[in-house]
């Protein structure tokens, strides 16, 4: 049986993000009507590996709070805030962009991936990297963080 060459996760985080696309082995289905859609993995993945990245609009702090005032409740979820060289970003991904990194819910239990903050070119990128292997099938998730989310009640 031959080994799959392992990538270097970073290599592979830097290649998709320059590209502005996504990798293959991931899809999206339609869970339930409380929850929406999900991302689902259609070939394993290994813990540490690079899946996507939460791909949008990044604006300033400034400019997240005057969207914040404007969106509707069901876009504000799409607004993904973080601190990066010691100021506020957020990354806005409400428009509908085909990207698939937007539409991976949360997961506060048993999560499958990790966000990490990735510079590339000096702009912030927000990627997910698996936390333990997955197997093809599995809905992709992560921890959204703490925060009182209506779905975690």
């Amino acid at each position: 049986m031959q080994r799959r060459r392992r990538i270097n996760p970073k290599e592979d985080a830097k290649f998709y993000v320059t590209a502005g696309r996504d990798k293959a082995g991931l899809d999206i289905q339609y869970i339930s009507a409380f929850k929406g859609r999900g991302i689902f993995a259609t070939t394993p993945f290994e813990k540490g590996e690079f899946l996507l990245e939460y791909r949008g609009e990044l604006i300033n702090k400034q400019e997240c709070e005057k969207r914040q005032r404007l969106y509707h409740s069901s876009l504000k979820v799409f607004m993904f805030e973080f601190r990066f060289n010691g100021k506020l970003w957020c990354v806005d991904a409400a428009k509908e962009d085909g990207s698939l990194g937007r539409l991976v819910n949360d997961d506060h239990i048993n999560p499958n991936t990790k966000m990490k903050y990735f510079s590339v070119q000096g702009k912030p990128h927000l990627c997910l990297f698996a936390i333990r292997d997955i197997s093809p099938g599995e809905e992709i998730t992560y921890n959204y963080g703490d925060s009182d989310w209506p779905w975690r009640s």
